[in-house]
């Protein structure tokens, strides 16, 4: 599947084979997949995610809304598991309030034990609409409960496609949300939760700012990380075992009282420069953030693709590519009816035959959207055991009014003793558009002040022989016995390798985890206005 992550409080882009991502409490995504037809008999869909609800006394729950769009009605399929209660629950039927359709229920008390378990749901319909559902609940003891199959008996649902997934969690942890399609239910162990065909090959903190858009950016997918991490405070990096960390700006609030590694003047350091410059103190922290509340559309702009009638047969394919300039949104996959429609809504023409007045097929065709740079790329895949004709497509973006920019904003945070010791020192942090509202702002504006108060001790070209246990970020412990007299804890900020006529370099820039205090004049004698023993003037 390809589609969009449309609607969420957190950020918005284009993800392809699906959409996978980790979220607590609040938090409401909105998935705009691919179009799947509903009588695409001969396999089903498989929706998933893990959760982790540990250390967390308050209602916890993960549902999942799916629509159905039929010809001019819609069909709903909700799935929720209620952690609590130990109770999986599934609706199904016309209403968009899920509570008034039919429901079906599994109970399970393991799932009110706090602990990391895998939810998958299996969903598939019957020729005549008719959905049917299998909950499969792994535990922390990785055993699979395979659930009874229930299938609901009324409130069929009419030929139509999937056209939204909507994923709602209530204090807990989800990550790995993932809707494919499969040809069977998933069986065992490694089937459900691919355990022993992938490893977790990345740890990330929970996110600390939400997106409204994603600014413009240029470059690799990993320049973009790292502006990120720069924007935010976060260190970014894969380790020695290849995994990627990413650690968010509150790592660095908390003192740490042990070590990651410890490096030695009798072994590892052939060098450093020890310094605690009032260049390090940063007393009045102001971050350059955009407000995006008040930005809106130039309004629905339609792009179209409208060809002669072109043929598709009985599992056949066509694609198509409709231009749409860089500066639009991505549009979302469309909704079958006639492409004359204008509005807010992407219309799909599928027909049954060559004619421009035959009827429009519903939940025959799967559609593929994809977008790379000014191209939009349409495949059309005939799901049906007829022919049938593509009328054309009409999609719809969005794209940002010109005379409705984001309002510069700034937020400063201070800390006045340390102006009195050290004056006023400036910080003006560029974010380069990753804050987008005034909290985040406060809160990396905080975070810079509390940081760069009072100046702590930077260890500086501190070489050493190569090691690739240290990573950004780590906290080392500093042993000097013969130069600068050093035992203490130290955070990386800087770690570079090097290479020069074979022989490979490591040196670390290191961040002191506390200062040495106020500065004190103490044990001073003023000198006089004069010196007492020097002769009047002439």
């Amino acid at each position: 599947m390809t589609g969009e992550l449309h609607t969420w409080d957190k950020e918005r882009a284009p993800f392809e084979s699906g959409w996978t991502g980790g979220y607590s409490n609040p938090g409401v995504i909105t998935y705009i997949p691919a179009l799947l037809p509903v009588n695409r008999r001969s396999d089903g869909l498989w929706f998933e995610f893990w959760a982790d609800t540990h250390a967390n006394p308050y209602p916890k729950s993960v549902r999942i809304h799916t629509d159905w769009w039929t010809a001019g009605a819609a069909h709903y399929v909700t799935m929720e598991a209620d952690f609590n209660a130990g109770k999986l629950t599934a609706w199904s039927g016309s209403n968009a309030d899920h509570t008034q359709n039919q429901a079906l229920q599994w109970t399970w008390n393991p799932l009110a034990v706090q602990g990391r378990f895998h939810i998958g749901w299996w969903l598939t319909w019957s020729t005549t609409g008719v959905a049917t559902i299998a909950p499969v609940v792994t535990g922390p003891d990785e055993n699979p409960a395979f659930h009874v199959a229930g299938t609901f008996g009324t409130t069929p649902a009419p030929n139509g496609h999937l056209y939204t997934v909507a994923l709602r969690v209530e204090n807990t942890i989800v990550e790995c949300f993932q809707v494919s399609q499969r040809a069977a239910k998933p069986a065992t162990l490694a089937e459900v939760t691919q355990k022993g065909s992938w490893k977790r090959t990345a740890a990330l903190d929970q996110p600390r700012f939400s997106l409204r858009t994603v600014p413009d950016v240029s470059g690799s997918a990993w320049d973009v990380i790292n502006e990120i991490a720069r924007a935010t405070m976060a260190t970014a990096l894969f380790d020695a075992n290849g995994f990627f960390r990413w650690k968010n700006h509150t790592r660095w609030t908390t003192a740490p009282t042990t070590a990651d590694l410890t490096v030695t003047s009798a072994r590892e350091i052939s060098s450093l420069k020890v310094t605690e410059e009032i260049d390090a103190c940063r007393n009045h922290c102001t971050v350059r953030w955009e407000n995006w509340s008040r930005v809106t559309s130039a309004g629905p702009q339609r792009f179209d693709d409208e060809p002669s009638p072109i043929s598709i047969p009985p599992g056949g394919a066509i694609t198509r590519t409709v231009a749409i300039g860089e500066e639009f949104r991505d549009p979302r996959a469309p909704r079958t009816a006639t492409t004359a429609t204008v509005g807010g809504v992407n219309r799909l023409a599928i027909r049954s035959g060559a004619g421009a007045t035959t009827s429009l097929v519903h939940g025959a065709v799967e559609v593929r959207i994809s977008r790379s740079g000014g191209t939009t790329t349409v495949i059309l895949r005939n799901r049906s055991a007829n022919t049938v004709y593509y009328h054309g497509i009409s999609l719809i973006s969005l794209v940002q009014a010109e005379s409705s920019k984001p309002t510069p904003s700034s937020w400063t945070a201070w800390n006045t003793t340390s102006q009195r010791h050290y004056g006023i020192q400036t910080l003006d942090h560029d974010v380069k558009g990753w804050v987008q509202d005034s909290l985040s702002g406060q809160i990396l504006a905080e975070a810079l002040r509390n940081a760069g108060s009072f100046p702590p001790p930077l260890l500086q070209s501190v070489d050493i022989l190569p090691d690739p246990r240290i990573d950004l970020g780590d906290v080392v412990r500093v042993v000097d016995t013969t130069g600068a007299a050093l035992d203490t804890l130290a955070w990386v900020i800087g770690n570079r390798v090097s290479s020069d006529s074979g022989a490979i370099k490591q040196s670390l820039t290191l961040r002191g985890i506390e200062s040495n205090g106020l500065p004190a004049d103490t044990g001073l004698t003023p000198d006089p206005p004069t010196d007492p023993a020097a002769s009047p003037p002439l």
